[in-house]
């Protein structure tokens, strides 16, 4: 599964430097959006560059089984693990519903959140609804009781963001936005897993310096 091509659609900048590719996205801090994937010591200076002009902290983001003792030696650290997942069927899948691009402001809403940014909801918001024009796109919203309190993104067949609002978690709402797109793959932070359970497929772990 290849991270950049699914994550460049919510990026503002994205390039390459000797063969490494990176993404950026000043306007909110998703995590995805602003790394490079790989790593060479060749690309480094130029990567480090870009990312200061972005006003974003450098990270790179590497298969799990990668060797990163020159990133470690750098004083890069272990921040963050995702893992890319296989989900099962749930018969919550029913809460769930396909909505269009123009309920991208409710997908933003509760993404950002799910994941503790509510003041980045409007700069969201708009990459959401650029996402959800282009047809390899989906967006789905789950309903508990008439509210919209989970959500998923989908792109070119994987589920690339998913979220419940904090309130709303620990009641299935996630197993059944999972079950409504499989059996698609799906990328989620690691630790999250009672939230979104799922088989791991593969994992990849995101070096960042301390206090960046």
């Amino acid at each position: 599964m290849n991270l950049f091509d699914l994550y460049q659609p919510l990026a503002a900048q994205s390039g390459q430097v000797a063969g490494v590719p990176y993404l950026l996205q000043p306007n909110f801090p998703l995590l995805l959006a602003n790394t490079a994937f790989g790593y060479s010591e060749g690309a480094l200076k130029e990567i480090e560059d870009r990312f200061r002009m972005a006003g974003a902290p450098l990270a790179f983001t590497v298969p799990e089984r990668f060797d990163a003792s020159e990133l470690l030696a750098l004083g890069f650290q272990p921040s963050a693990s995702f893992e890319l997942c296989q989900p099962e069927p749930s018969v919550r899948a029913y809460w769930t519903e396909h909505v269009p691009w123009s309920e991208a402001w409710t997908i933003a809403r509760i993404l950002t959140e799910a994941y503790g940014a509510p003041e980045w909801r409007f700069p969201f918001s708009q990459a959401v609804g650029k996402l959800l024009q282009n047809p390899e796109a989906s967006g789905f919203v789950a309903y508990l009781y008439g509210n919209a309190v989970g959500a998923v993104l989908t792109y070119r067949g994987a589920a690339i963001l998913a979220g419940v609002v904090p309130q709303r978690q620990g009641n299935d709402v996630g197993a059944g936005l999972l079950g409504r797109i499989h059996p698609a793959p799906f990328v989620r932070l690691a630790g999250t897993e009672a939230e979104f359970p799922g088989r791991v497929q593969q994992r990849f772990v995101r070096y960042s310096r301390p206090g960046q």
